[in-house]
């Protein structure tokens, strides 16, 4: 946005002193009575009120005491002011326009400029007959002011952004520049604290931020160096660095992760150990080579803490009640599937922590261990001594188990056996990496299991997805369209719709934009399911090798949701939108 893009108006320009002079003599209150939207004993009592707070204005003890909105409040004030009413949310707000005023004295008289030029700054307010904060601009700012209104707790949301990013920026260029000086010195010495403190620096605000995954990627001696971080399931820009790090902060994580720093032509694996305070943060590490020379670094951050409940995984109710029946069988096989990252084993030591009891001897082989419980005896895949999760199959079967996970059926000699497991007694869950419920019964069969063994052995199939889940504090609620309803009618049925919809208008969610969320409308994510439970029917069209297609129509007869179908009952219920549900689930 630039300033003429804003409407154009003969009083916006507040260095004009008669302007000035209005607004001094200019009463809220009487503005409102005049206006029709208060009465003068509503003014009276709101002015009584607020003698007794701590120097609020009077339209802050108004909208407070709910008899009148502090939208309604600015735009009454801008039209009597003749001054553009601007939506922050539909503008884009130039970082140069930013660096023109303080962050303390945005923070101080919650203004926020927008935008500028040689001549100008465009300064959002949100009370025009604050002369204070009029004053402060004029005192800190040698361009032209120009005025516009915002709503005060728009200003202030955008003002904790932007101001935190600025900061945020101008403390990591900072940063860089004390690296700098730090190489200067050492270079002599041979030293390389530079670098270990840029790659802590980069962990820490990737823990710090809620980040899944860390991105180092080079781009030659010429170009930045980019970071990105996974928050969330999207990737986002951290920073870029300046090229001349590139070779020091990648062989600094090697040498973190136990790597051979000498070998750049082939792609490797570790784990970095990073301590952080008292407790131990766990990373996965994998380099690839890529084009013009470059290594990047792929840097994974683990859970690390225990399970969590099986009622904290975002089951429907009559999911978890299913699943919750299905741990507690004495043999049998369930099975996760889905996408890499998509809680696969979450899911399953929810399911595990159910079963962990003093009696249950429960044996866990995983690739890695991200996910540690007491009473669990858990082993990682070692491949290079052929510690595999076929041989530890094996093993556990000669060790007195009950209850047996298999991180990954990765292959045909792994699955027999977990079947074999299953069959001999034990409760067996693994996960498998497939698109649906259904596909993962065909998927096994035509990797050569036997189908009448495999279909006594399952017990069910959990497929699941993870989406952005819309943040609690900014959520906001909108009556759908005739599109919308259509389309959410198709997927679950008219029936349905209007059961969880309940009586009255459909109302859906919206993402909104809060500090709290970073404005993207966004926090965490939600899980959509799709559970098939083995029944007669089904095991009886395993045995003749059915379809998929066949098996999903059995299955759905048996009560099965798809996943988009239960993501459609969550945006009912003001979890996710269905654009997020549409990114993860196909049509």
């Amino acid at each position: 946005m630039n300033p003429q893009s804003i409407p154009s108006s003969s009083n916006n320009d507040i260095s004009n002193p008669s302007t000035v002079d209005v607004r001094r003599r200019l009463r809220l209150g009487e503005v409102l009575v005049k206006e029709g939207i208060i009465s003068e004993a509503q003014v009276e009592s709101a002015l009584a009120a607020q003698k007794q707070s701590k120097g609020k204005r009077l339209g802050e003890v108004l909208v407070d005491m709910r008899l009148v909105d502090e939208v309604t409040i600015v735009k009454t004030l801008a039209k009597r002011l003749d001054l553009p009413f601007v939506d922050l949310n539909q503008i884009k707000i130039s970082e140069t326009a930013l660096k023109e005023l303080p962050a303390r004295l945005m923070r101080e008289q919650n203004i926020l400029p927008i935008a500028c030029d040689t001549e100008s700054v465009t300064v959002a307010f949100g009370d025009p007959l604050a002369m204070e904060a009029i004053d402060s601009v004029r005192l800190s700012c040698r361009k032209r002011l120009v005025e516009v209104v915002s709503t005060p707790t728009q200003i202030k949301r955008f003002v904790d952004r932007s101001v935190s990013v600025a900061e945020s920026k101008e403390d990591f260029e900072d940063f860089l520049r004390s690296l700098g000086r730090e190489v200067d010195r050492e270079a002599a010495a041979g030293e390389d604290a530079a670098a270990v403190r840029l790659a802590n620096k980069i962990i820490l605000d990737a823990i710090r931020d809620r980040a899944s995954d860390i991105h180092i990627e080079p781009n030659g001696d010429r170009q930045e160096l980019l970071v990105r971080f996974r928050v969330d399931g999207e990737c986002r820009e951290y920073r870029r660095v300046p090229a001349e790090y590139r070779e020091q902060l990648v062989a600094r994580l090697k040498i973190m992760a136990r790597l051979n720093i000498a070998e750049r032509r082939m792609p490797q694996d570790g784990k970095i150990r990073f301590k952080l305070g008292e407790s131990e943060i766990e990373l996965r590490v994998v380099t690839l080579p890529t084009a013009g020379e470059n290594e990047d670094v792929v840097l994974r951050i683990l859970a690390g803490s225990g399970a969590q409940p099986l009622g904290d995984m975002n089951l429907s109710p009559d999911y978890l009640r299913a699943i919750q029946n299905l741990v507690e069988s004495p043999y049998g096989m369930v099975l996760a599937v889905g996408p890499t990252g998509s809680g696969k084993t979450t899911t399953l030591h929810a399911m595990l922590g159910k079963v962990n009891a003093q009696e249950k001897k429960v044996w866990t082989i995983e690739d890695p261990v991200e996910i540690t419980q007491a009473g669990l005896r858990q082993m990682h895949v070692i491949p290079k001594i052929g510690l595999t999760f076929a041989s530890a199959m094996r093993s556990f079967l000669r060790a007195d188990p009950d209850v047996i996970m298999v991180g990954e059926m990765r292959d045909e000699e792994t699955a027999h056996m977990a079947i074999e497991a299953s069959l001999t007694g034990h409760l067996v869950f693994s996960t498998l990496h497939t698109n649906n419920a259904p596909e993962t019964i065909t998927r096994l069969v035509d990797m050569g299991l036997e189908p009448f063994s495999f279909s006594d052995a399952l017990l069910a199939v959990l497929a699941q997805r993870l989406c952005r889940r819309l943040c609690d504090q900014c959520k906001e609620e909108y009556e759908a369209s005739e599109i919308e309803k259509e389309e959410l009618s198709g997927y679950l049925g008219d029936g349905v719709l209007s059961r969880l919809g309940g009586p009255g208008p459909l109302k859906l969610h919206h993402a909104g934009g809060c500090a709290e969320c970073d404005d993207t409308g966004y926090r965490g994510r939600l899980a959509l399911h799709e559970l098939l439970i083995n029944n007669d029917e089904i095991r009886e069209a395993i045995q003749k090798k059915a379809t998929t297609a066949e098996l999903r129509s059995l299955a759905e007869k048996s009560g099965m949701r798809t996943l988009l179908q239960d993501g459609a009952a969550k945006c009912l219920q003001g979890l996710t939108d269905l654009k997020q549900v549409l990114a993860v689930c196909s049509r």
